[in-house]
This record gives structure tokens, C-alpha cells and sequence, in this order.
């Protein structure tokens, strides 16, 4: 299995899903993680990479509501006032099996409620563990 990617840099266009998932691994920078960390990462609207990626270590193995609300409130205020039209890929890294968790899904369906109440938009949110890459859709967040 060939786990290396190409670097992103900014100006970088992120054109389709293939590309989203390579900027994940990109970000992840290993799909072995020892600890959970959330790395955010901002696209203009243009869907170009801005260099813009915080990586947030120690995060709880379930957000609370106000982990949630934190989270979502560092989002929408970089979003606004940094890439105004642009949005954000999540990339949550934790020890682990590979396989979706329950607590997977429950960073996914925070995630998405505070794009949907704040206005965001959340280009892709994935999952590294267990030595792969994997993208948390929709139907994942329960």
C-alpha cells in the first residue's frame, strides 16, 4: 500500500473527491496516529488550498455541546474573516481500529450541525486510523 502523497500547497486546487481525500492524507501526515487530534484546514471558494490548517491536539473522544459549540465557533469566525466564501476539511486522527466508531460519528454529526447552524460550509470531514484514510459521509453521522 503506497501511503505517500503529494504536498498540497497554497493556491492548490482541490478538484474532485480523489483530491480531497489525498489533501486529507496530505494533512494527517500518517495514518498511524498515537493521539487524537483534529486538524482543520481551509479552502478558498475556488476550492484552493489557503495554507490556513490548524491542528487542535487532545480532543475529547466525544464532543459535548460545548466542545461542539467551541469548535464550531473557531470555524465560522476563521471562515469569515480569513476565507470569506471558503470552507473547512476536518481531518480527525485517533489511536485505533480503522473501522467507524461511535464516537467517529458523533464528531461527524456535531460537525455538521454547527455548519449548518453557523453557516459554514464543511467541504469533507475523514477519519484516520488503523493505517487508512477514510472520508465520514452523511450517512455516518448518527
Amino acid at each position: 500500500m503506497n501511503l505517500t502523497t503529494r504536498p498540497f500547497r497554497p493556491g492548490d486546487k482541490v478538484a474532485d473527491d480523489a483530491a480531497l481525500l489525498e489533501l486529507a492524507s496530505f494533512l494527517c501526515g500518517g495514518v498511524l496516529p498515537r493521539e487524537r487530534v483534529l486538524t482543520l484546514a481551509w479552502l478558498d471558494s475556488d476550492d484552493r488550498v489557503t495554507g490556513i490548517a490548524v491542528p487542535v491536539r487532545d480532543v475529547p473522544d466525544r464532543p459535548s455541546d460545548d466542545d461542539a459549540a467551541r469548535f464550531g465557533g473557531v470555524i465560522a469566525s476563521v471562515t469569515e474573516q480569513s476565507v470569506p466564501g471558503g470552507s473547512v476539511v476536518a481531518m480527525l486522527e485517533r489511536p485505533g481500529e480503522q473501522s467507524v466508531t461511535t464516537a467517529d460519528r458523533a464528531w461527524n454529526a456535531a460537525l455538521r450541525d454547527q455548519a449548518a447552524q453557523r453557516g459554514f460550509r464543511l467541504h469533507g470531514l475523514f477519519v484516520a486510523a488503523g493505517g487508512a484514510v477514510r472520508p465520514l459521509a452523511m450517512d455516518d453521522a448518527g
